[in-house]
């Protein structure tokens, strides 16, 4: 563990939450400490148990972003205070539907402490062919 805490600012956040949303590539320094992470499908985790999920794309590659076709809009805002953003976008499955998702985070002392999905579950399990 690194003795060298980096302080992200809100940007970096929102790029980087983009980008292992679009990819699956995750930068766990990003992190607090007492980060905690809450979704439909991949459920509520702390800060230890995201990493062990996500930091090997293969699963979230295998079950999510196989199915995307594209991810059309993107939408970035971000607080003027620089504590809070949110992602929001439409991604396009190959079976034909579409799905709004909304990503919030919450950003303290640059670190991400709290990132919270936001979706129809039903919606994104047929867009998915999931059970």
């Amino acid at each position: 563990m690194s003795t060298q805490s980096h302080h992200f600012s809100v940007d970096q956040m929102i790029k980087s939450i983009e980008t292992w949303l679009i990819t699956g590539k995750l930068n766990p320094e990003i992190l607090a400490e007492n980060f905690k992470f809450t979704s439909p499908f991949w459920e509520s985790n702390d800060r230890t148990a995201f990493i062990a999920k996500f930091q090997d794309p293969t699963e979230y590659q295998k079950t999510s972003l196989s199915n995307i076709v594209k991810f059309d809009p993107i939408i970035r805002l971000k607080s003027s205070e620089g504590n809070h953003f949110a992602l929001v976008l439409q991604y396009h499955t190959k079976n034909g539907h579409s799905v709004w998702e909304t990503v919030l985070g919450n950003v303290q002392e640059g670190k991400l402490s709290e990132l919270r999905s936001i979706y129809d579950l039903a919606e994104t399990k047929k867009a998915h062919n999931l059970k």
